[in-house]
């Protein structure tokens, strides 16, 4: 049974797909939303944490 994501659950999907999981991961953790909302949520997050030349957008500073 597919149940409608609420905000909430957005945010908890979202959250998931940056700790690196891969998408039939976070598919699994949740398993009563449509399987296109969550792909949907995870290209957008992937998507975002990339710049144009599909490069991950992270500096560190180590001094």
């Amino acid at each position: 049974m597919e149940t409608m994501m609420k905000e909430q659950d957005k945010r908890a999907v979202e959250s998931m797909c940056r700790c690196g999981l891969d998408l039939e991961s976070v598919i699994a953790v949740f398993p009563t939303f449509r399987r296109e909302d969550i792909t949907a949520i995870y290209q957008s997050v992937k998507k975002s944490g990339t710049d144009k030349d599909g490069e991950a957008g992270i500096s560190i500073n180590c001094s």
